[in-house]
């Protein structure tokens, strides 16, 4: 049971987030400095594959509105010169009902055809190129990391993700407590799922602390519909790319990565009360709903106060891993202080697990 809850965790966090286009409109340098040429060269047929198919599905979505009213066919034909230089010459405005030419971080949902489809930058591209990298022979799989994007994108659309980064930017600019770009429904998940964000490591990686084990324990799972956690974990997920961005734009340097901590006291306890299988389907969900649209995001999984038993256990699991992917995930019983200091500085490290941190790391509520 423990190892299945583990299991979840490192899905949840090798596998998610798929906001596009984060370093847009940063001075960071080329994010993307080392790679070789072959993989360059991968890049820009990938490139080109996406963008065949994005001027496709904009003939498409013109075509489909053209046959509902002159109005709707004008705003796709829009979308169609924007795509076609050849044809047209650029330009940076973008208009509420046609996608920008240039990759952007923001976009008004509005602005987007019913497929997601938008311009995207390299960064983007390569993630997902990577995402179906064969580790073994380190070659690519451009036409599944093709499905994987397309699907991540119709996901982002329908989920409304553009929105909840649009509010959460708005969230972030506006400092008045009765700021309402957070629904109601998400606060009150945040408060029954407690992670913050401590600042960030060595690298200039965004470091989350999560109370995961009193999440299993008070069996929170229940107090909430499967739709409310669905768009609650959407918030999350998009903060990563707000928190990197940020990082991104005060370093002058790209962040790509963030570092992941989980405190698993209370695991055993959620086991004894039973209240374990109130979070099991809820797992079952998110894993199945979000899976395969969130790649190469997570840099580096510490989980702490893990049961010496579920220790031993994913010892023998771990040769069966990716040996790139079992190098960033670490298991400990206790509290690593030491391993903290290795990869943060004491300011980051939350006060009560022996660090400088004092901002508020509220205990998990049960509502």
């Amino acid at each position: 049971m423990i190892m299945y809850l583990i299991q979840c965790t490192i899905v949840f966090h090798f596998t998610y987030k798929k906001n596009m286009n984060h370093l847009c409109g940063l001075e960071v340098g080329d994010p993307l400095a080392a790679l070789n040429d072959h993989e360059r060269q991968v890049l820009a047929a990938f490139r080109e594959l996406y963008e065949r198919h994005l001027k496709s599905a904009c003939r498409d979505d013109a075509n489909a509105d053209d046959e509902n009213s002159e109005e709707k066919k004008e705003s796709s034909s829009q979308q169609l010169s924007l795509l076609n230089d050849d044809e047209h010459p650029p330009s940076t405005e973008s208009t509420s009902s046609s996608p920008p030419l240039e990759p952007t971080y923001l976009i008004p949902p509005s602005s987007l055809p019913p497929s997601g489809l938008r311009p995207l930058d390299d960064v983007t591209l390569y993630r997902y190129l990577l995402a179906d990298r064969n580790h073994k022979d380190l070659t690519f799989s451009p036409e599944t990391s093709l499905r994987r994007l397309l699907a991540a994108l119709r996901f982002r659309q329908t989920h409304r993700s553009d929105l909840i980064a649009r509010n959460l930017a708005d969230d972030d600019n506006d400092h008045d407590s009765d700021n309402d770009s957070i629904p109601p429904s998400v606060l009150k998940c945040q408060r029954l799922r407690i992670a913050i964000w401590a600042g960030n490591d060595r690298q200039n990686r965004p470091v989350v602390f999560e109370r995961l084990g009193q999440f299993f324990r008070k069996g929170n799972a229940s107090k909430a519909t499967q739709d409310q956690w669905m768009e609650s974990y959407l918030y999350f997920l998009e903060r990563h790319f707000a928190r990197m961005r940020l990082a991104a734009e005060r370093t002058k340097s790209p962040v790509q990565r963030i570092v992941y901590v989980a405190d698993f006291r209370g695991v055993l306890s959620s086991i004894a009360n039973r209240k374990i299988w109130t979070v099991i389907p809820l797992l079952r969900h998110l894993v199945h709903a979000v899976e395969c649209h969130y790649p190469e995001i997570v840099d580096h999984i510490v989980l702490f106060h893990v049961p010496r038993m579920a220790s031993a256990a994913y010892n023998v699991v771990r040769g069966f891993l990716d040996p790139v992917t079992a190098g960033k995930i670490e298991l400990f019983a206790g509290v690593p202080l030491e391993r903290f200091r290795e990869i943060m500085d004491e300011d980051v490290i939350p006060k009560e697990y022996g660090g400088r941190n004092e901002m508020d790391y509220p205990q998990t509520e049960d509502d």
